[in-house]
């Protein structure tokens, strides 16, 4: 199942998750992607607790509400718990991918594509083409 196979009205995949079969469920596409947020609920004084914040997609988009959950520093806590062990690359999947050139992670915001069109690196690409000297100022 890709991305595009969700259905914003429904996102919960058919005959998957049936523990959380009765729950609502929300879709964040890519392009939404920048409305999850997660800080202090006022102006930073101690005590506070944090909040998380989306805004679901919805058919139309007039309908969009932002979703806000109050995390307790209980609630933080599982949540750092739940994330703690992940790896930079387990975090920043589908933001990063690997250079077709060198092998690395490249940030897909800063990737250019290769001849193959796969992502890869600015300098990666200038070293694998010979790219001319006013290129290494964009890189």
């Amino acid at each position: 199942m890709t991305a595009d196979d969700v259905d914003p009205e429904n996102p919960r995949p058919e005959g998957h998750y049936p523990r959380f079969a009765d729950n609502e469920w929300h879709y964040i596409p890519d392009e939404l992607a920048q409305t999850i947020s997660l800080g202090p609920a006022g102006d930073g004084e101690d005590g506070q607790d944090w909040v998380l914040t989306y805004t679901p997609e919805r058919e139309n988009t007039e309908d969009r509400e932002k979703i806000l959950m109050r995390l307790t520093p209980r609630a933080l806590h599982e949540l750092y718990i739940e994330t703690k062990g992940l790896s930079t690359d387990q975090r920043m999947h589908g933001h990063s991918a690997e250079c077709d050139l060198c092998g690395e992670q490249v940030d897909l915001d800063e990737a250019i594509p290769n001849p193959r069109g796969e992502p890869c690196h600015k300098h990666c690409w200038a070293e694998y083409t010979g790219a001319p000297d006013w290129f290494s100022d964009y890189v």
